[in-house]
């Protein structure tokens, strides 16, 4: 179930993370203000977070700017990892763990609020909603990249968008998900490069930017 991230090379620079074999940037800093609304949305209760996905660190340092116990982080690609242990050696509330987050969260805790930004996933990205719910507790909050630029995600919008953004594959069961009412969105105002609406598949137009939140309730878990 490993998705491209894990093979990639990758070259980081001060603004981007370059993947060598295509020249596209999969994270750069103008990504900044989405990152601080997940890490604002994500650590709303504090306690134990969970994020996949390191990349640039971007969204892993603001969440350390906020008062949680402890911050789990899962990176799959050994250059990225290795980045991860070296801004981790300072912080002591960190866990790094290398690995694919589908089969390698910790079991030590349920979390508080888990955020997934995990580039290349998309084998795993449909499990996403059901995978997760066995580390999760009653009030844990989720949230997730969303790659569309409206009120909707690939979670809870209409089985042809689903399906399309998941190459066709079956989704599984999704159907708390599907509920308007269970996932909420906070928008984020921000000028998105012309390149990543192609590069990120990133589908609309304008310069706003939906982080979804569901709260976790007890008929999930």
């Amino acid at each position: 179930m490993k998705g491209y991230a894990y093979g990639a090379t990758y070259t980081v620079t001060a603004d981007a993370i370059i993947d060598e074999a295509t020249g596209w940037d999969v994270m750069s800093t103008w990504e900044t203000p989405i990152m601080q609304k997940h890490a604002d949305i994500v650590c709303a209760n504090g306690g134990h977070i969970l994020e996949f996905g390191f990349g640039m660190g971007i969204s892993a340092g603001l969440i350390q700017e906020k008062d949680i116990e402890s911050h789990t982080i899962i990176e799959i690609n050994d250059g990225i990892y290795a980045n991860l242990v070296e801004w981790a050696k300072d912080k002591p509330n960190v866990v790094a763990v290398k690995g694919d987050w589908y089969n390698d969260i910790p079991k030590d805790k349920k979390y508080d609020g888990i955020f997934y930004d995990g580039f290349g996933d998309m084998m795993n990205k449909r499990y996403f909603p059901t995978r997760i719910m066995e580390h999760c507790k009653v009030g844990t909050i989720l949230t997730w990249y969303n790659n569309l630029l409206k009120e909707e995600s690939q979670y809870d919008g209409d089985v042809k968008t689903m399906n399309r953004l998941h190459n066709g594959k079956a989704l599984g069961d999704l159907e708390q998900f599907k509920s308007p009412e269970r996932i909420t969105y906070e928008t984020v105002s921000l000028t998105i490069p012309d390149e990543a609406r192609i590069k990120w598949y990133l589908e609309g137009s304008g310069n706003t930017y939906y982080a979804p939140k569901l709260i976790v309730d007890s008929d999930d878990i």
